[in-house]
């Protein structure tokens, strides 16, 4: 019950009352509606060119609609961000966590606009959001040659070696396992995410050519080194958090400059500490929902690959870093939110409007890559190569085997139920 009660209070919105406000930051905290709607009309008419129809009458079509659009979307997230609900989160200010909602609301827009387009059309229309899009990427394959030592090669006899840790993969993994760390808190599960990001690797690796690595790549470098050095920074990180005192003072009590300084620049960091407890051996439904939360976390990862490979996105192009940024920030409140769902032990309770937005992304996300790599009554498949009989016996096996042990599980927790209350 403590544990049940502890998750509905982390659940609910922590925003203090008015009163409890620091004298010199309270003005940020007062609702500025009627003020920003004026200064918002305001920039429409500007830009708009509503009182000037003759100036916006010489732009042209393709100009007024791109400019059209970017307003719909400033208008929808100024809304977003002055009259969302608040979320969980209010670090380092209420109104960010509701901006970081309207944007996930848009690229859930814009990804199901994508997705009723052919995917030709889809290629053109990405040339819209970044002129560089739009060309056919080189294949690029890890696995071509494994040797560790490569004789032949005049300028460097490690060139494969080498190559391989100055890949820009290096630097995305590391930072990207360090923020799975600080989201997740449970380094037992980041390892099954680990191991399993590599499993799905071996079993695409027919489909995209970067799956296709060497046996030294994918175990040493980025299971042993690369994800090992991501989680432990990050559980050290989160060491750090938890054994910290959270007694917050406020900017005008601060005694010097310096202590003004760090009360500042401290507003980017929690507000106070939430221990994650996620159980996944409590029982059979827990178990579930902590791997239905893994299995939503490799897919994320898997769509980055396939949507980049689909509609024909560099690694290096600046929408990949934007995507992961977004990814990065909507994540944030959805474990909170999550595992507030899981230690609440109410009968009839719903998911936070973070949870809901990140598994309809990602289902989209997932459709855009069925749709456009594997449509071959319309055009060509973009991938032409069965998956080996091998891994196909091994998933069938695998399945099998998940469902047995789920079945014999319940079995047992139920007959431990029927003894206890006889």
């Amino acid at each position: 019950m403590e544990a049940a009660a502890a998750a509905r209070q982390r659940a609910r919105p922590r925003t203090p009352p008015a009163e409890e406000y620091d004298p010199w930051t309270a003005w940020l905290y007062k609702p500025r509606t009627i003020s920003v709607l004026l200064v918002g009309a305001c920039l429409l008419i500007w830009a708009s060119g509503a009182l000037d129809p003759e100036g916006a009458a010489s732009h042209s079509s393709a100009t007024s609609i791109k400019r059209g659009v970017w307003a719909m979307i400033a208008v929808f997230l100024a809304y977003c961000t002055l009259q969302a609900p608040s979320t969980i989160l209010i670090r380092p200010h209420p109104a960010f966590w509701r901006l970081v909602h309207g944007l996930a609301v848009v690229y859930l827009v814009a990804l199901t606009f994508l997705l009723f387009q052919n995917r030709d059309d889809a290629r053109r229309f990405m040339k819209h959001l970044s002129p560089d899009l739009g060309v056919e990427l080189p294949e690029r394959s890890y696995g071509a040659d494994c040797r560790l030592y490569v004789p032949e090669n005049p300028k460097n006899k490690f060139i494969n070696i080498y190559e391989t840790l100055f890949d820009e993969f290096v630097v995305a993994h590391v930072l990207g396992w360090w923020g799975k760390a600080v989201m997740i808190r449970n380094q037992a599960l980041l390892w099954v995410l680990s191991i399993g990001f590599e499993l799905m690797e071996l079993t695409f690796r027919h489909m995209l050519p970067n799956f296709n690595e060497c046996w030294w790549d994918s175990i040493i470098l980025d299971i042993l080194i690369c994800n090992w050095f991501g989680i432990w920074a990050g559980m050290h990180t989160v060491r750090y958090f938890d054994g910290k005192t959270y007694e917050w003072v406020g900017l005008s009590r601060q005694p010097s400059i310096m202590g003004k300084v760090k009360r500042s620049l401290s507003q980017f960091t929690p507000a106070q500490w939430d221990k994650d407890q996620w159980q996944p051996f409590m029982g059979p439904l827990r178990f579930i929902q902590v791997l239905f939360l893994c299995v939503v976390f490799m897919m994320v990862e898997l769509n980055t690959f396939f949507l980049k490979f689909c509609l024909w996105i560099p690694p290096r192009n600046p929408l990949v870093v934007y995507r992961l940024i977004l990814w990065w920030l909507i994540a944030i409140p959805t474990i909170r939110e999550y595992n507030s769902y899981l230690q609440d032990s109410k009968p009839v309770k719903k998911v936070g409007a973070f949870c809901w937005l990140s598994v309809a992304i990602c289902i989209v996300e997932l459709l855009i890559c069925m749709k456009f790599g594997h449509a071959k009554l319309i055009w060509p498949g973009l991938f032409h190569d069965p998956m080996p009989t091998w891994l196909i016996i091994f998933w069938r096996s695998a399945g099998i085997a998940f469902v047995i042990f789920l079945l014999a599980w319940s079995w047992r927790n139920h007959q431990k139920f029927r003894r206890k209350n006889l």
